[in-house]
């Protein structure tokens, strides 16, 4: 019991009150049954409803990280005592057990007990003191070292220790620090394994840092020498594996590779001969090809970082055991030697003069300090590390370096630091040798105390001191005439005379004052001039211990905060206890210096205190007193206290330098303006000051130059407007736009008074912070008590104010409250991105050692929002330095992306997008080179470059998407658009609770559904009851957010309700979001629709079903009549005239939003429409809610024309009680009596004004007509905004009433008559005074339709819809304007005549007559829109220009030198970031199926035109190389020895039509390819609708005759089949002519269609269909009476091979395919494709001229060597090919002799291989 009660003692937490403490039982160290205590005893938890979540809770209150089991029924045996708590149930965020719910009461049983696994608080171990597998045994626990007591230590102990570092076993353990004393905590003690334990803290012992021990009982072992390579090492940093000696021990994890043991002999810590350990012995690498490379592998494989040199000859001696390796070929990426290629172990052709030798980068950055400086601790403890003494002489060498060595020395005396003097002055010492020595001070300045002091981690240097400042140093004299010119890293890159070369004494030691590391000091606890001395220190606020504390400190203090001196140091914790950690003890300070941390003390968080011993100060301050009356909290009239009462400053001479000083003395940051006149009124009191004048450096107003007499009246009394104090805000409490108020001031945050506050009040607060105004304001603590000051009280702003402190207020720190009464607010949820970010930190605030902010934060970017995208999406942005910035994407994964989404709230990412996905960001790129772990809380804690430093653009900004928690939702026992709303969570549909349910939820539901908006918010489960869990209660939206689980709530699964309060809505019948763009939604779509989040029921509104025509508009009229059209199947259509009547016209009218129908119109009233005629013989009974619930003949079932298309006029008054869902928002009435404008006398966007009035059309009068006025006009026309507005009639004379004049808008207003105007056609004007607008472009979306990416038919968007545009007068130039706007270059060619197919929507554009310069179609002259004279086979088309050639040079058809034609020639492509993504796009565009490899370095010889890309990107998903991001063309840094290249895979099945067949169309566009055009006759003939043809069930040269035809393969008849026929295929296929032609299915039976019987061919046609047959699919054929070929087994030597892609030639055997695995480009096993997958080739007989044979084959010269043995690894296909005999003629393998195919008698240990020439 004695031992748990001491573990207990170690990891328990008092709760307050009847605290209950917390142990593990019946377990190991981090596992047992979980018993808390409570009344005098212990007792158990019933394991009721016991999970992984309430697991987590008592491992974290344990000190764990987490969980990783929950024990249930007595898992670790059943307790005696009572059973405590029962039914808990924790969500994970409770720090102890007692937070969650529970029940005091229980129906157990001790065999319910529960338990735990928690994860391993001590899984990081090493050994000190010793070697690599002996040394003293220390833990990580709490951010640092600590050791092991002996007691009870055996070798049971050790044996876990031992395993837990990778090693089998223990040798030995050892007791009485046999390896040295520790120096940090001693983490264990009474340790008891029994052996088979994972780790130490599995063993039972007293507790975490529990012990009766000292040093000289520190623990140690020595372990078996070989590491085990079985055991997983994913627990320990490979900084902490053991070694033995100068890090020469290496494991390989996961594997088990033979050379793991490495060493470096002969020469000194990171430097000398390679040695490795062989068959029980030390032997040599021979140095035949030893580079750069090797050595990188043997450097890191010892734990550096990388090699500088790679050396030969034996330069560290000659060694004496077997040279293992020879001709070592390394890539430099291998983790181990052995992973290298090489000759054999022990297959050389050496001697030990050529013994390798390596020179390793000398500092493993694991070592270094990352900031601060190094202190004596610091270098202790990297001595105690289990790095030898000699592994560190790279830090601290010796005089045995060699002297070649010492340029690479760079960092050979980097272990610096200052003795004598305080923690950031003192004498400077340097390690060397050994041992610490001092620094001479001849020539000693600036420069060289400002590397130091940067060494140390200080920003620069205060002083250069000399003549031994701090006392006289007693070891050597390391450096002398140092010579620095300030920009060195450490002082031994400076100029000095050598190592202990000098002249002279001690008492010449030099000395530094580096800049003040503790330069933020506070007073907490206190008042203004009082309090608890607190100083920030690596991130946080901590205390002074008052150890020796005494005036002398306390006036250093008083005068760094700003007052004169002390009137008091304070001891025992007069202000109350500090909570952070004690930073100083024993501080002693003269009273001279600047700051704390340049007087005597201990160091840094070198203590032996408690916080009942912090240190206080009174400060006092003799400058008169100060206050501002009359105005603001930062503005008012000067005045001053003096002999008891308050007079004022006379404005003589009275400026910005004498307003600063008031400024600042008053706490703010300076003045932004001097006030004189008496602005702020006159005061009553005396004048005290007069003809003040300051230089603005003065801490008080008293310490200017002044008149203490003065010749003012009170009318000159002086001001001041300062800038805000209180310019930090934030909401604490709550959520991202909601929380209690808390300002930062005088060093910490503190709260705001509810007293008096209100709806203006939190306005303020939310403009502040960025928000555009205050939903709420919130009183009485509403989001929990505050803990910091209450600085403000009786706020009253007038709602205009900037900040807080603007607004009235009681005075600073001035009230009558508690924190009962904390203010708060509730802020409108989209922050306003143009309002500057008022919350940067104040720049009052100490910022040079100290994150900016200075506040308590986990980091120094614990801000990070997401820009550019949506709720949980976008460019990611951290705040730093006042502004936000961006994230580079070089590393970023999905682990760093992990770490963003957890840091924003959500669980987890999604995606982790990179190349500015979401645009480019605009501030300063903060990080770059991320690397989270995953774990960690916010991206400040992940690994990088560092802040702001970077080697990239914007273009590289990083995104993410993170999952959002809630990211499905459905509608359930409703209907498609309503019904019961319901949730997915934790893998089941769950409900919403409907309290507080309303519209504003609703939105939201249906917005993620895809719906517009919501018609109702329906309660009382009127949908029914669901059955699942209810996931949300107390919603409370505000209507914008993305998805629910934006909005607040009261958590996931916390609710009062029952599933009768189930919420529901009603949602907008027409799911904008989901409606397609063009065509109409097919099965296909259906399919897919059906398968997103959104549910079956939500998509019926999609599907045929009684709303399909839910869209309705009127054309060809004016707002309220017009001809009556539907949209459907993607278009526009018309209601044809029978049977119409007025009850058809209610309908329409009411459906539209008017009351009634005045009329039902017919005969084409209003013009005849264009697209299909959708409904005839509608018979309304008036009462339906839209068309198609009437009777009709069927959609698109009539016997009409359009002249007899249905018209309405509906009665002019919109219904303003209808709901207006269905109908968009530009085809509705407005509310307004002028609802109907347009433009006339001009174009499209442009023209006079005019509106309908009384029946008829009349002008604007332009007095006073502006832009905001035509930005009016423009958006009701549908336009974005206006670009110009226009007077005096520009437009031409209109001839109708002036119906307006005077016109005043806002520009917020949705129709003109909202605005200001002098009232209907009431005016002074004439028409000569007619306004006019220009309005943003109608027509900026363009696209191409019916051709490929840069081609196609031209249409463009206009009238919501896309419609044509007529090819009169069209030509290049109007090409090039299209081209441009589409983001192209220019165009190739201006098509005419419905090239790309015939349109379908109106004709937008006719006589287009463009200059070729404008930005967009409508800014070129044009007949007006939809003014034509054009049907749709006058539609024009373009061809952009891209880099639609490209070609492959200097290596085979599917193979070689990328090159692209621009500007008129071929120029290459640079391999910067040239990867297989790359090559896939080049390998498509050239018609092949994908790429196999992407090549760099000029593989196929070096081009000679220009370099016209460089740094490409693709996706991989582009159609061509132009489509990827690159740096522009011919911008590039490249020469062409960095040319690009690729090789193909070997078929281009991207050329065959996917569906349907060939057209003219995909011909014309494949003979605009690189592939010559007689290479393409074989797939492209004049009339060929057959051009594709293959042989299958065969061989390369024969098989069955298969063709392509309606998106698949068919076969071909037998019936009249003969040679003639064969010939015409095989001709087809490039060979010369057939052999046979084949019957009776011979290669087997075909699967697919038979298109072709009775062939009948002369022989001299060039494609089957040229031929005489029965027709397409006609024929009295089965699939036994399949047609075969043989074709003539030589290529057609007239065929180009140059640039036609292999595939497209004859294949000359039955083997064309072959490669080489297992090596590298130029050698490996020789591997053969046959009967569908790759096989080798075995090596009997094999010799240099079948290997001939193989590298011509694959494009190379000649082969160098044949090799057998498997030399390159054994295959593990079929052995096709053995005792190949080639006489080195052949172009192919199978032309070969052979035993034949898949005829041998070996294995694959003997498959032959080759290594070819490259020149």
């Amino acid at each position: 019991m004695q031992l748990w009660w001491l573990l207990v003692v170690a990891c328990s937490v008092l709760i307050s009150g009847n605290a209950k403490l917390i142990r593990l039982a019946g377990g190991a160290g981090n596992t047992g049954r979980v018993e808390v205590y409570h009344n005098g005893q212990w007792g158990t938890v019933c394991d009721d409803g016991w999970g992984l979540e309430e697991a987590n809770v008592v491992c974290r209150q344990l000190g764990f990280e987490s969980a990783s089991w929950s024990r249930t029924m007595a898992h670790y045996g059943q307790g005696t005592g009572p059973i405590l708590l029962d039914d808990v149930v924790c969500d994970g965020s409770e720090t102890f057990l007692t937070q969650c719910s529970h029940s005091d009461t229980h129906d157990c049983q001790h065999t319910e007990d529960a338990g735990v696994d928690c994860y391993s608080v001590l899984n990081n171990v090493r050994l000190a003191g010793g070697g690599g597998n002996y040394g003293r045994v220390e833990v990580y626990y709490n951010g640092q070292w600590g050791t092991v007591c002996d007691d009870g230590w055996d070798l049971i102990d050790a044996n876990v220790v031992c395993r837990q570092l990778g090693f089998e076993s223990a040798l030995e353990s050892k007791s009485s620090a046999f390896y040295g004393q520790g120096s940090g905590t001693i983490v264990l003690d009474d340790v008891d394994c029994t052996g088979d334990e994972d780790s130490l803290d599995q063993c039972r012992h007293n507790g975490l840092e529990e012990h009766n021990c000292v040093h000289y009982e520190d623990a140690g072992v020595v372990c078996s020498n070989t590491p085990n390579t079985l055991l997983p090492t994913t627990d320990t940093p490979s900084s902490l594996l053991p070694t033995t000696g100068v890090w020469n021990n290496v494991r390989l994890a996961g594997g088990g590779g033979v050379l793991n043991n490495v060493r470096l002999a002969g020469g000194g810590g990171n430097y000398g001969r390679v040695e490795v350990y062989y068959n029980e012995q030390w032997g040599t690498v021979c140095d035949d090809g030893w580079d750069l490379n090797d050595a990188h592998v043997v450097c890191r494989q010892l734990g550096f970082e990388s090699a500088l040199e790679g050396n030969s000859n034996a330069m560290y001696g000659l060694g004496s055991g077997p040279i293992v390796l020879d001709d070592v070929d390394c890539t430099g990426d291998e983790h181990s030697l052995d992973q290298c290629r090489h000759n054999g172990l022990e297959e050389h052709n050496c001697v030990h003069y050529e013994d390798a030798g390596v020179v390793c980068s000398n500092t493993p950055s694991t070592l270094l300090p990352t900031t601060g400086y190094i202190t004596e601790e610091l270098t202790t403890l990297l001595l105690s590390t289990s790095y030898f003494t000699e592994a560190l002489t790279t830090l601290l060498p010796s005089t045995k370096v060699p002297i070649r060595l010492w340029r690479w020395r760079v960092d050979i005396l980097n272990t610096v630091r200052l003795a004598g003097g305080g923690g950031n002055y003192g004498r400077v010492e340097v390690y060397y040798k050994g041992q610490w020595g001092t620094v001479c001070d001849d020539l000693w300045d600036s420069d060289d105390a400002n590397v130091v002091c940067r060494q140390l981690g200080f920003e620069f240097a205060l002083e250069g001191n000399r003549n031994a400042l701090y006392g006289q140093g007693s070891g050597p004299i390391v450096l002398d005439d140092v010579e620095c010119t300030g920009d060195e890293d450490s002082l031994d890159q400076c100029r000095h005379n050598g190592l202990e070369e000098h002249n002279c004494g001690h008492h010449e030691d030099a000395g530094v004052v580096c800049q003040n590391i503790l330069n933020t000091v506070r007073l907490a606890g206190g008042g203004g001039n009082y309090g608890r001395v607190e100083v920030y220190y690596k991130g946080q606020w901590g205390t002074v211990c008052d150890d020796w504390w005494d005036s002398d400190d306390a006036n250093v203090v008083c005068r760094q905060l700003g007052f004169e001196f002390a009137l008091e140091g304070n001891r025992y914790a007069l202000y109350g206890q500090g909570s952070g950690p004690i930073v100083l003890d024993d501080v002693e300070c003269t009273g001279d210096e600047d700051s704390l941390d340049q007087c005597r003390h201990n160091g840094l968080e070198e203590h032996n205190c408690g916080h009942h011993e912090d240190a206080g100060v009174v400060c006092q301050s003799n400058a008169k007193e100060i206050r501002l009356a009359g105005g603001a909290g930062n503005t008012g009239r000067v005045e001053v206290y003096h002999n008891g009462q308050w007079g004022t400053v006379c404005d003589d001479g009275w400026g910005i330098e004498e307003a600063d000083v008031v400024c600042r003395q008053l706490g703010f940051e300076s003045a932004s303006w001097s006030r004189t006149k008496a602005h702020y009124g006159q005061g009553t009191g005396p004048i005290l000051l007069d003809d003040v004048v300051c230089d603005g450096s003065e801490t008080s107003l008293t310490q200017c130059s002044h008149s203490d007499t003065d010749n003012c009246q009170h009318t000159e009394d002086a001001g001041v407007d300062c800038y805000s104090v209180l310019n930090n805000v934030r909401l604490a409490g709550g959520g991202g736009n909601y929380g209690r108020v808390e300002v930062y001031y005088n060093g910490q945050w503190g709260t705001v008074c509810d007293d008096g506050w209100d709806l203006i009040d939190a306005n303020v607060v939310c403009r502040q912070l960025g928000f555009d105004s205050a939903l709420e304001s919130k009183s009485s603590a509403f989001y929990g008590q505050g803990s910091g000051t209450i600085v403000l009280d009786d706020v009253d702003c007038t709602g205009d104010e900037d900040s807080l402190d603007q607004c009235g207020h009681a005075g600073l720190e001035e009230h009558n409250c508690g924190h009962h009464e904390d203010a708060g607010v509730v802020c409108q949820n989209t922050p306003n991105t143009l309002l500057p970010t008022t919350d940067t930190p104040n720049t009052l605030l100490p910022t040079t050692d100290t994150p900016n902010t200075l506040l308590p934060t986990t980091g120094v970017l614990n801000n990070v929002r997401l820009a550019g995208g949506g709720g949980n999406y976008g460019r990611v942005e951290v705040y730093y330095n006042g502004q936000w910035g961006t994230v580079c994407d070089d590393g970023w994964d999905l682990i760093d992306a992990n770490v963003v989404c957890r840091q924003l709230g959500f669980d987890s990412a999604l995606e982790y997008n990179s190349n500015a996905l979401y645009d480019q960001g605009s501030g300063p790129i903060v990080l770059d080179d991320v690397d989270c772990t995953g774990d960690e809380d916010s991206l400040d804690q992940c690994g990088h470059a560092g802040l702001e430093k970077h080697n990239c653009g914007h273009h590289e900004d990083a995104g993410v998407v993170c999952n959002s928690v809630l990211n499905n939702v459905r509608l359930a026992g409703g209907g498609g658009h309503y019904g019961r709303v319901e949730v997915y969570y934790k893998g089941q549909w769950g409900t919403v609770c409907d309290d507080l349910w309303d519209s504003d939820d609703a939105n939201v539901v249906c917005r993620q559904l895809g719906f517009e908006f919501a018609l109702e918010g329906n309660r009382d489960a009127l949908y029914g009851q669901g059955s699942g869990p209810i996931v949300l209660d107390d919603v409370e939206c505000t209507g914008d957010e993305d998805s629910l689980d934006q909005c607040r709530h009261n958590g996931l699964e916390e609710h009062n309700c029952g599933h009768y309060e189930d919420a529901g809505v009603v949602c907008s019948n027409t799911p904008s979001t989901l409606l397609p763009t063009t065509g109409y939604i097919t099965e296909e779509l259906t399919t897919l629709l059906l398968s997103t989040s959104y549910s079956t029921e939500a998509l019926t509104t999609l599907l045929p079903s009684t709303n399909i025509l839910n869209t309705v508009r009127l054309a060809g009229g004016g707002g309220n009549y017009g001809r009556v059209e539907v949209y459907y199947k993607g278009q526009w259509g018309t209601v044809c005239d029978d049977l119409w009547d007025s009850d058809d016209a209610n309908v329409v009218c009411r459906q539209l939003g008017f009351e009634f129908a005045l009329e039902g119109n017919r005969n084409a009233l209003y013009g005849q429409g264009s697209g299909p005629i959708v409904l005839d013989d509608v018979e309304c009974t008036g009462d339906e809610d839209s068309l198609d619930q009437c009777r009709h003949n069927g959609l698109e079932e009539h016997n009409c024309r359009h002249h007899e298309d249905a018209g309405v006029v509906c009665q002019n008054t919109p219904n303003t009680l209808l709901p207006t869902t269905d109908t968009p928002s530009s085809l509705l009435p407005t509310t307004g009596v002028l609802n109907n404008v347009r433009l006339a006398g001009g174009g499209g966007n442009y023209g006079r004004v005019e509106v309908y009035y009384n029946g008829q059309w009349g002008t604007v009068c332009d007095d006073g007509w502006d832009l905001i006025d035509a930005n009016v006009v423009c958006r009701q026309l549908g336009f974005d905004s206006a670009l110009e507005y226009n007077s005096n009639a520009l437009y031409g004379q209109g001839s109708g009433p002036i119906m307006l004049d005077d016109v005043d808008c806002t520009g917020d207003e949705d129709s003109l008559d909202q605005c200001g105007h002098a009232g209907l056609e009431e005016h002074n004007c004439g028409h000569h005074e007619d306004a006019g607008v220009v309005c943003n472009s109608v027509l900026n979306n363009v696209r191409l339709a019916g051709g490929g990416g840069n081609y196609g038919r031209v249409e463009v968007y206009y009238n919501e819809q896309w419609g044509t545009v007529c090819d009169d007068g069209w030509d290049l130039n109007d090409a090039h304007v299209v081209c441009r706007q589409l983001g192209f270059e220019s165009a190739l060619e201006g098509n005419s005549n419905a090239m790309y197919g015939l349109g379908s929507g109106p004709i937008v554009l006719d006589d287009v007559d463009c200059t070729g310069d404008e930005h967009s179609l409508d800014q070129c002259r044009h007949a007006g829109l939809e003014e034509d004279n054009c049907d749709h086979f006058e539609d024009a088309g373009v061809v952009c220009r891209v880099f639609d050639n490209v070609r492959l040079a200097g290596g085979g058809g599917n193979y070689g030198r990328v090159e692209v034609h621009y500007n008129g020639q071929w120029g290459t492509v640079c391999d910067d970031g040239w990867d297989l993504n790359d090559a896939h796009v080049i390998c498509r565009q050239l018609g092949f199926e994908f790429a196999l490899e992407g090549n760099s370095n000029a593989l196929y010889g070096q081009g000679s035109g220009p370099i016209v890309l460089d740094n490409v990107n693709c996706m991989g998903d582009e159609d061509s190389l132009d489509q990827c991001r690159h740096n522009g063309l011919e911008e590039h840094n490249c020469v062409h020895y960095e040319d690009a290249g690729v090789v193909c895979s070997n078929t281009p099945s991207t050329l065959l039509p996917t569906t349907g067949y060939i057209t003219e169309e995909l011909t014309t566009l494949l003979l605009s390819t690189s592939y010559f055009t007689e290479a393409l006759t074989t797939l492209l003939p004049s009339t060929n609708i057959l051009n594709t043809v293959r042989l299958a069930g065969g061989g390369g040269n024969y098989g069955r005759v298969e063709v392509y035809y309606k998106g698949q393969w068919g076969t071909v008849c037998d019936d009249l089949w003969d040679s003639d026929d064969a010939n015409v295929v095989c001709r087809q296929l490039g060979f010369e002519f057939a052999l046979e032609g084949n019957r009776n299915a011979l290669y087997g039976q075909g699967s697919g269609p038979i298109v072709l019987d009775d062939v009948e061919c002369t022989g001299g046609e060039d494609s089957l269909d040229q031929c005489r047959h029965n027709g397409l699919e006609e024929h009295n054929c089965r699939h036994h009476e399949d047609a075969g070929v043989v074709c003539q087994n030589t290529p057609n030597t007239l065929l180009p091979t140059t640039d036609t892609p292999s595939s497209l030639l004859p294949t000359t055997g039955v083997l064309n395919n072959v490669r080489l695995a297992g090596g590298g480009a130029n050698y490996g096993r020789v591997e053969v494709y046959y009967n569908g997958q790759w096989g080798t080739v075995c090596d009997d007989g094999w010799d240099v001229t079948d290997a001939n044979v193989v590298c011509r084959q694959l494009g190379f010269d000649s082969a160098k060597e044949g090799n057998s043995y498997a030399l390159y690894g054994q295959g593990s296909g079929p052995i096709v090919l053995d005792d190949v005999d080639c006489t080195g003629d052949e172009d192919f393998l199978d032309q070969c002799g052979h035993a034949g195919l898949e005829n041998h008698d070996c294995g694959h240990h003997e498959d032959a291989g080759v290594v070819c020439t490259v020149l």
